[in-house]
């Protein structure tokens, strides 16, 4: 149908697996006029968590048609 359909299978992902994925992408709205692009993020939280925020154990970066991980920086 044309449309991507990333957002339900990154929902049946995070309750499966029971842990909170955390989606990030690059809003270019801001990148003209020298102003930093800003950065964006929408979280999924599994079903029967008794938590509405948490600090998400996944973190994809999305990019157009495929996502990355993102690890954190170990000190």
């Amino acid at each position: 149908m044309g449309e991507e359909s990333d957002h339900v299978h990154i929902t049946a992902l995070s309750d499966a697996l029971g842990v909170p994925v955390r989606v990030v992408y690059l809003d270019r709205s801001g990148d003209t006029d020298d102003k930093p692009a800003e950065v964006n993020h929408h979280d999924f939280i599994p079903v029967g968590s008794p938590q509405t925020t948490v600090d998400p154990f996944v973190v994809l970066l999305y990019r157009p048609g495929h996502y990355d991980i993102l690890y954190t920086k170990q000190e």
